[in-house]
């Protein structure tokens, strides 16, 4: 993938390179060491190529760190939030940009101007709760919370190493994945909606991806509370995993 990144970026061929730091999300919890993004941004700013980061599902402390990005020293030219920008309350995005770009746009001759719509822009409920998020992470110990969740996900996921209905078990900060054997994988396969419903009669909100089960736990999650998650999982490994 980095060779076929640098061929096409030697060309002159890629305007921007967007990723999801450490963590691809939606594409079934794929998760990459720091060294790679480091190397993608290497191979974007020698040929002029703009990296955006996409962090709506790794910023504000998932990935251990506040950005992901962090892990690798790496500053993108434009980085995405959402999520936790207001502690998940309530939707809001941010778009950051560095200077250069936004000077790009920012002149009193209109064929420079990024136009764009206004229309949900700056709800200030929204504002507030960002606002106030802000302040649970100056005033509250929570990238102590972050850690001890972080070494917990570690730890809880050793009992799946060991079990034959699970495979490739994984953690990055406070996000914990595995993979349940079964006859079908991928986003769509068919065990999808039968584990939702599983968890749902017991009260849980996970959410799978096919086969794929991950956890992205509030910070405030006890160790019982996880315990009881991990009880779950392990029982619908029982009920619908399938032995290598």
């Amino acid at each position: 993938t980095l060779d076929r990144f640098e061929a096409v970026s030697r060309d002159r061929r890629a305007a921007a390179l967007i990723v999801e730091p450490l963590v691809l999300g939606a594409g079934g919890m794929l998760m990459y060491p720091a060294w790679v993004l480091a190397e993608l941004k290497r191979i974007a700013e020698a040929s002029g190529t703009l990296l955006i980061a996409d962090e709506v599902m790794t910023g504000w402390g998932r990935t251990g760190t506040m950005f992901a990005c962090e892990q690798a020293s790496v500053s993108p030219d434009i980085l995405c939030t959402s999520k936790g920008l207001t502690g998940g309350t309530i939707p809001l995005a941010a778009t950051i940009a560095t200077d250069a770009i936004f000077h790009a746009h920012f002149s009193e001759d209109r064929k420079k101007t990024f136009f764009h719509s206004s229309s949900y822009t700056a709800n200030p409920i929204a504002c507030a709760a960002a606002l106030a998020n802000v302040e649970i992470w100056r005033d509250e110990p929570v990238a102590e919370r972050i850690a001890v969740l972080s070494a917990r996900q570690a730890a809880g996921l050793q009992r799946f190493r060991v079990n034959p209905y699970f495979t490739d078990c994984r953690t990055t900060g406070t996000i914990a994945a595995l993979d349940l054997r079964t006859g079908s994988a991928g986003y769509l396969a068919e065990i999808g909606p039968k584990l939702r419903a599983f968890f749902l009669e017991r009260g849980l909100l996970v959410r799978p991806l096919g086969n794929v089960l991950y956890l992205l736990p509030p910070y405030c999650i006890t160790s019982d509370e996880l315990g009881g998650l991990y009880d779950a999982i392990e029982e619908a490994g029982e009920r619908f995993g399938s032995r290598p």
